[in-house]
């Protein structure tokens, strides 16, 4: 018999995820208050704001893939609710690479959308779009640069949200489990299993088998 960590259900995991999504948006809201004058709706400085998403996408990356790269498997949320990241049991890769695979995709594409502020969304543009009692309008243009992160930012949320869902599976392997070679697991929770049954934790590829056709 050999101990193994019991793989943490939907719910627990969800709350983990809310957690860090949380610490990141208060990080985002709570620094804009350094760079953004609420009341008169303009930057204190226009090049803060491009710090300024530089400084989210590096946030970012440290909540996702460096606290848990450091602290063999946890951030913060999973840490309050007393779960964590570890490879399955066939996995030859380095922790830090698990890691890596598993938040890539979501890194990548939010770096992606940031940096599609950069570009399309000029401070000037900002400001304006933060002007509720503005007098001059947004123009058609300024419109579209304004359209084009935000519906990517759509798509990535609901993309997201399509991968937390799969977490709520019987088997407790979501699909970034799968991409990853990990589990997500509780922390101090563990069960017994035969050491004969191991290869049953195993996730293997399907291996699908064309039919034969026979020409003659």
């Amino acid at each position: 018999m050999i101990k193994i960590n019991i793989k943490a259900n939907f719910w627990i995991r969800l709350a983990a995820t809310l957690i860090d999504f949380l610490v990141f948006i208060g990080f985002l809201i709570g620094s804009s208050f350094a760079i953004f004058n609420y009341k008169e709706a303009k930057f204190y400085n226009y090049w803060s704001y491009y710090l300024w998403i530089i400084m989210i996408i590096l946030v970012q990356n440290i909540i996702w893939i460096i606290i848990p790269i450091f602290t063999k498997g946890y951030t913060l949320g999973l840490f309050i609710c007393r779960l964590k990241i570890i490879k399955q049991q066939n996995n030859k890769s380095k922790f830090s690479k698990v890691i890596f695979d598993r938040q890539r995709l979501f890194s990548f594409i939010w770096m992606i959308i940031f940096a599609l502020f950069m570009i399309f969304i000029s401070p000037q543009t900002f400001e304006q779009a933060a002007n509720i009692s503005q007098t001059k309008p947004l123009d058609q243009l300024q419109k579209a640069f304004l359209s084009i992160p935000s519906v990517l930012s759509a798509l990535a949320t609901f993309l997201e949200f399509l991968f937390i869902l799969s977490n709520a599976k019987g088997d407790r392997i979501g699909l970034n489990d799968k991409f990853s070679g990990s589990y997500t697991v509780w922390a101090k929770k563990y069960e017994d299993i035969e050491e004969n049954n191991i290869d049953n934790l195993i996730i293997k590829p399907i291996v699908r088998e064309l039919p034969k056709i026979d020409y003659k």
